[in-house]
């Protein structure tokens, strides 16, 4: 397990797991550039609040994101029920005229 040293929003954090290197940096990458932009538009001092402020707004990302496939998978569903209503009437169709 190799330890990986990256910076969020101005600290040093040491991370060890089985994720992949690179994604541990984009993730973090991801996460400081979210502080940044939340800390320049508001007027929030404590790293603190600005920590959960930015886990809500990255949260209402992850829902929306859920929400979005979710209304895709349901309409993949839909037009796949389609598809086969149309095949099985086109095989019906076949049979009957031999």
């Amino acid at each position: 397990m190799e330890t990986i040293s990256v910076n969020i929003f101005g600290d040093k954090y040491s991370i060890s797991g089985d994720t992949d290197k690179k994604k541990i940096l984009k993730y973090a990458h991801y996460l400081d550039t979210k502080l940044s932009d939340l800390s320049n538009k508001s007027s929030i001092e404590s790293k603190y609040k600005l920590a959960v402020l930015c886990s809500l707004n990255i949260i209402e990302e992850l829902f929306n994101e859920k929400k979005q496939k979710e209304k895709i998978e349901k309409k993949l569903k839909s037009i796949s029920s389609s598809l086969d209503s149309i095949l099985e009437e086109e095989q019906e169709s076949n049979l009957n005229l031999l």
